[in-house]
């Protein structure tokens, strides 16, 4: 996992991000702050290494809509 340091001189990062968590607000999302083992990160970084996805968001989204898409075929 790659660490991101902040760009002492980009002065627009905190309005991109009241940007993105007022759009989060308007479709109903919602920041989900999530705990994982070593053990996990492991997994979700063979996941992007594998293609599933390009970040570990999408990994994680995708994952969501797989599982879903497997319990709705149950239903």
């Amino acid at each position: 996992m790659t660490v991101v340091k902040k760009d002492p001189y980009d002065k627009t990062s905190s309005k991109r991000q009241s940007a993105h968590l007022e759009r989060l607000l308007e479709s109903k999302g919602k920041r989900l702050p999530v705990d994982l083992s070593g053990e996990h990160i492991d997994k979700l970084d063979a996941l992007i290494a594998a293609g599933y996805g390009s970040t570990s968001a999408a990994v994680i989204r995708r994952a969501i809509e797989d599982a879903h898409k497997k319990i709705s075929k149950k239903a």
